[in-house]
């Protein structure tokens, strides 16, 4: 009799946790169901209009469908999807900084930016940002355009991170100048906070990078 109460309060406990566990559970597959449904309709009322092939109404289903699973997760949970979840940080070509520029304060000279990608994050999350990458020739000393191609000892290198989507953080220190320089995607260049801007390039052009250097792309971008 000593022990009956304990016994009883861990029995409704359990069946507390029981019944809180099933109401999520039903909650979510109504969830699931309702906005499957709802996208089936809409595939359906398009189908009658347009008729398209079946196999772009399969994928358009399962798309919406793996939306609306989303959305009750986050209905049920309360929890949002982190924002890189999907891969939101775009590295290399598909990244507009990548490519070759043109810096008016150095003509003919090379400046190329690569972006990146970092490791994954202890927990197992991505950082929120890329690793930006930027070579560059500035010339002979004394002149102000480049002449001739560069050696390999020549290039100088500096490195930063993305910031959102059309920002770049980028450490000069190495050329004498601030750690944090930001470079802003212009939707044809990097304006810099001078007023100077490198303006891209459609092609990389090979006599601006060491003849026996291969790391660096070239050709058409």
């Amino acid at each position: 009799r000593l022990h009956q109460p304990n016994s009883q309060f861990t029995t409704d406990d359990r069946r507390y946790t029981n019944t809180n566990t099933k109401t999520t559970m039903n909650r979510f597959t109504c969830t699931i169901a309702l906005l499957a449904t709802a996208s089936t309709n809409a595939l359906v009322t398009n189908q009658s209009t347009t008729k398209p092939a079946f196999a772009s109404d399969r994928r358009n289903f399962f798309g919406v469908l793996g939306g609306a699973a989303a959305v009750a997760a986050v209905a049920v949970t309360g929890v949002a999807p982190p924002a890189n979840a999907a891969g939101a940080i775009k590295t290399g070509p598909a990244n507009p900084f990548t490519g070759d520029y043109d810096d008016p304060n150095h003509p003919d000279c090379l400046r190329q930016v690569k972006v990146v990608g970092v490791p994954i994050k202890a927990d197992g999350s991505r950082p929120l940002y890329a690793k930006v990458e930027v070579t560059g020739y500035d010339g002979k000393e004394g002149e102000t355009t480049c002449k001739d191609r560069p050696t390999r000892a020549d290039l100088w290198k500096v490195t930063g991170k993305t910031r959102g989507g059309d920002e770049a953080l980028l450490d000069f220190t190495s050329k004498g100048g601030p750690a944090d320089l930001v470079g802003k995607w212009d939707g044809s260049g990097i304006v810099f906070p001078d007023g100077n801007k490198w303006n891209k390039l459609s092609f990389a052009p090979r006599n601006r990078r060491p003849e026996d250097m291969s790391t660096l792309s070239e050709g058409p971008l």
